[in-house]
């Protein structure tokens, strides 16, 4: 019997590898640039920028955005004329 597309092509509902991946950088960067911020290791050096950006692919992977308040946008700047 030859296989439909839809057999093909079927997702699982419950949570895969890749999940579980993300969920383990997630948690091993954010104990990292924790333990980092806090000075619990004062001879510890790492690049904690480089471990940010693995947070933040992370959690964009679980659809976590940053969000950016109240803050309202600000007018273009008004260039004087010289009318008379």
């Amino acid at each position: 019997m030859a296989d439909t597309p839809e057999d093909s092509n079927e997702q699982k509902d419950g949570p895969t590898l890749a999940d579980g991946v993300r969920l383990i950088v997630l948690g091993w960067s954010a104990t990292l640039l924790t333990i980092s911020y806090l000075g619990i290791f004062p001879g510890m050096k790492m690049d904690s920028t480089f471990v940010a950006s693995l947070l933040t692919g992370a959690m964009a992977g679980f659809g976590i955005e940053r969000k950016s308040g109240n803050v309202s946008k600000k007018d273009s700047p008004k260039i004087p004329t010289n009318e008379k």
